[in-house]
């Protein structure tokens, strides 16, 4: 019969044993077998029901696998790195957006915010209409340009798009498209699409951004100060034209995952004609442990 250990052997063993388990062995298999845990949960300063059910028809790689996309289309301006923002000229052809702008006929209806556990229409914070777009293949292929855009980044998925139609002073105020509420995503990128612009007014507003030197940047954003550089009316920041086909990339989140304070953004009232956009809006969803 073999001799047990004496206890102070035991000890000694325990004592050089336990640091090689919790600084070597642990980390190892960590690192061989990683494992994500769910975000916080972002959602916008003034909440609207888009939030609500919108991810659970994004396709998965087999379904993108399987489109016959046509070639990306768009050229790209860096405006800021941080929060990256990125101008996006033709991110649309004229085909997408003719195709978008007829199926978002006859399904508009009034646009609510969504704020605690309440819904509402309140249009002294958001006076538009908005329609919900099926996921035909123009739509999925929209859904691959946002992912491709990103990089196609792990566990990146895009709820479920709506076109937003603005008419005279339709507006949206000031908000965020992020909150840090926690949950179990987050809304970590935002791409503004400008669909058609027939009227004046409507520009999207960054009161939080500097604007940049030069005038190369006057074909995207306003330039002209029309109410005066010391008017109280004057608006503070930039803000970008709704110029057709062109879009707005934005990041929300930091790589510890709280908002940028400069994505406060507001759609201008629209003073003549019609404006119609539309949010892709990404999530950050990672399998739970």
């Amino acid at each position: 019969m073999p001799a047990i250990p004496h206890f102070s052997s035991l000890l000694y063993w325990a004592f050089y044993l336990v640091p090689v388990y919790l600084f070597i062995i642990v980390p190892g298999l960590r690192a061989l077998f990683p494992h994500q845990t769910p975000g916080p949960l972002l959602q916008d300063d003034f909440y609207d029901d888009e939030f609500t059910g919108g991810l659970e028809s994004v396709a998965d790689d087999t379904e993108y696998a399987a489109l016959s996309c046509p070639e990306d289309p768009y050229r790209v301006h860096i405006f800021s790195r941080t929060p990256l923002i990125v101008y996006i000229e033709n991110f649309l052809s004229e085909s997408e957006t003719n195709h978008l702008l007829d199926v978002s006929e006859g399904k508009y209806k009034p646009s609510s915010i969504y704020n605690g556990d309440s819904e509402r229409v309140d249009f002294s914070v958001r006076r538009s209409d908005r329609a919900l777009l099926d996921r035909d293949n123009v739509v999925r292929c929209l859904e691959e340009r946002a992912r491709s855009f990103q990089g196609w980044r792990p566990y990146l998925h895009i709820e479920q798009m709506w076109t937003q139609r603005y008419n005279v002073s339709g507006h949206y105020r000031h908000h965020f498209d992020w909150s840090g509420s926690g949950g179990a995503g987050d809304r970590v990128s935002t791409f503004m699409v400008y669909l058609q612009m027939n009227g004046t007014g409507g520009g999207t507003n960054f009161p939080r951004l500097r604007r940049p030197r030069g005038a190369e940047w006057c074909r995207f954003i306003e330039c002209d100060d029309v109410t005066g550089k010391n008017s109280p009316d004057r608006l503070k920041g930039i803000t970008f034209k709704p110029i057709e086909g062109n879009a707005i990339f934005w990041e929300n989140l930091r790589a510890d995952g709280s908002g940028y304070l400069e994505t406060w953004h507001a759609a201008l009232p629209v003073l003549s004609g019609t404006k119609v956009g539309m949010n892709i809006w990404s999530w950050n969803q990672p399998p739970s442990r």
